[in-house]
């Protein structure tokens, strides 16, 4: 039974969209000991302070904005970014400490969320349990952030449109969910706001929001839909901007669309945002949903010119800052900050929310150990993981190279920071165990501490039925894997994703992890089989 757990030392996964047997997964290169760390820009004297002014240096020429729009939003449930590599963008913290960084200049800033706060439940890595979770969370750190409103989104409705709307409700006066063209029956109406008037400085501002009618046929069987009335976007807006240009001094329209269903290329221009700021010139801001995390860094111009049509990405990892003034020929600057190591300062608040409030939340609902899971099958056969001590009984040395990489102590990263547990996050515990989401694999460490860490099963597949039978061809030919196997199924990038391991390279990880031909199989005993133990899977 050759060690997977090596292999694994290859993979991407903080992006969300790469699957293992249709779950996204989410997880960290660096746990896993292949990707070097370096010195952080902010660990170094000064330069976060030097790199943050240049960021906001835009804002210091004349004429000098006298209010500032903060614009975010698609967070795709990303509360931070996972901190196990370098070269991650995005996180509350980061989002928290560039506020701090702009209060201190004294120029009064509202503050805009576009919605989609979280992904889908039914497809995130961590389990919908965490999902629902992770949107509570969502919400309050909107509330530490000082956010002022909140675009409505489909995405959101997602934790159910009851679930969603109470704790809307729960928000109270800010931030303010925004919805023109969204009704609800009864009390739940009043979750919503049509518009908001909201005084920075010397301006007055003038916020609404639309949800693209198509974008919630998302929420399919949910009984909730019935109780939601929506209308023509455009119909509501003309009378709803109408009513803000009569005291505002600018307005803006903040865009939830729908998603292209569409095989192909993502669709990077966002149409319905472009339909309406054409067709109502009077917005002059309109922010728009993205279809790929990076967005373009200048704004669309349209109306000549007028009217800025803003994108600010996703998963969290940008937000869009907007300085105002009554200056006629330059009335707003724009500036796409880059939520990166500039904006790594520690703020408590937002630490406490993550680190503790979530974690604890995560651990009371068992959210690990309650995970749904399913059978693994090898062919038509059904298997069950048994750990790397038992591959060790005719692999030994293919056992010890295993244990020399970091994969085998992958889930001590978990806790080597003990003010940054995950044990009890299933989106974490996902890579940094084997066999997570199926029934026979990791559950706690209690009851399945035998896997622990990236072992071999995790690339080569539950061993139960090789390690009983080793001669039997086809249980030794499903566990097979070659390299090449494995590049073609992207099989490492499944963890080692972009977001985790943005300079990851298989052909450059590789050899460290390579373990083909370490052992001999001369010895009758290696034929007998044996019964897997459920031995802890300490080194």
């Amino acid at each position: 039974m050759a060690t997977a757990a090596l292999y694994l030392a290859i993979f991407p996964g903080c992006d969300r969209p790469k699957t293992i047997a249709g779950t996204k997964t989410r997880q960290a290169a660096n746990s896993h000991g292949l990707t070097p760390t370096k010195e952080s820009v902010a660990d170094k004297p000064n330069s976060s302070v030097k790199r943050s002014r240049s960021v906001l240096g835009a804002f210091d020429l004349d004429p000098k904005p006298v209010a500032f729009l903060l614009l975010t939003g698609q967070q795709d449930g990303h509360l931070e970014p996972c901190g196990c590599s370098e070269g991650q963008k995005g996180g509350l913290a980061r989002r928290l400490d560039l506020i701090h960084k702009l209060e201190k200049r004294k120029t009064p800033i509202l503050k805009f969320d576009l919605g989609s706060l979280i992904q889908d439940p039914a497809a995130a890595r961590g389990g919908e349990e965490e999902e629902k979770i992770k949107f509570g969370i969502a919400l309050k750190s909107l509330k530490i952030m000082g956010y002022d409103a909140l675009a409505l989104s489909a995405d959101d409705l997602k934790v159910g449109v009851d679930t969603a709307l109470v704790n809307f409700l729960d928000l109270g006066d800010r931030p303010r969910v925004l919805a023109a063209n969204v009704f609800a029956e009864g009390d739940l109406d009043k979750a919503f706001a049509r518009s908001l008037r909201l005084t920075a400085g010397p301006l007055k501002i003038g916020v609404t929001a639309v949800l693209d009618p198509p974008a919630l046929e998302v929420l399919r069987d949910d009984p909730g839909k019935a109780s939601l009335i929506v209308k023509d976007p455009l119909e509501v807006l003309r009378a709803v901007l109408k009513d803000l240009e009569k005291n505002t001094d600018f307005q803006v329209l903040l865009v939830q669309e729908s998603r292209p269903t569409t095989l192909g290329l993502p669709l990077k221009a966002p149409k319905k945002a472009e339909e309406l700021a054409k067709a109502l010139p009077g917005f002059d801001i309109v922010v728009a949903t993205s279809e790929v995390p990076d967005p373009d860094r200048e704004p669309m111009r349209l109306n000549d010119g007028k009217t800025l049509l803003i994108q600010v990405g996703r998963k969290g990892e940008y937000a869009g800052l907007v300085g105002l003034s009554r200056d006629k020929k330059e009335p707003m600057r724009y500036r796409l900050v880059e939520l990166d190591t500039t904006f790594d300062k520690t703020t408590e608040a937002m630490r406490v929310l993550v680190d503790e409030e979530f974690q604890q939340s995560l651990k009371n609902a068992g959210v690990v150990e309650n995970f749904t899971r399913h059978a693994f099958m090898h062919g038509a056969n059904r298997a069950e993981f048994v750990g790397a001590r038992t591959c060790k009984e005719c692999h030994p040395k293919t056992y010890f190279k295993w244990v020399s990489t970091k994969h085998a102590r992958a889930y001590e990263s978990l806790i080597a920071n003990p003010r940054r547990d995950r044990r009890h996050d299933a989106e974490c515990v996902s890579c940094h165990t084997t066999g997570f989401e199926y029934e026979s694999g990791f559950r706690s460490e209690e009851s399945t501490a035998y896997l622990k860490g990236n072992q071999c099963e995790n690339c080569h597949g539950a061993g139960s039925l090789h390690s009983r039978e080793p001669d039997n061809v086809a249980f030794r030919k499903a566990m097979a894997l070659t390299t090449e196997r494995a590049d073609q199924s992207r099989l490492c990038l499944r963890c080692h994703d972009p977001d985790n391991s943005p300079n990851f390279k298989p052909e450059k990880y590789h050899p460290q992890i390579a373990h083909k031909g370490l052992d001999s199989y001369d010895d009758p005993k290696v034929h007998k089989g044996i019964v897997p133990g459920k031995a802890e899977a300490k080194p």
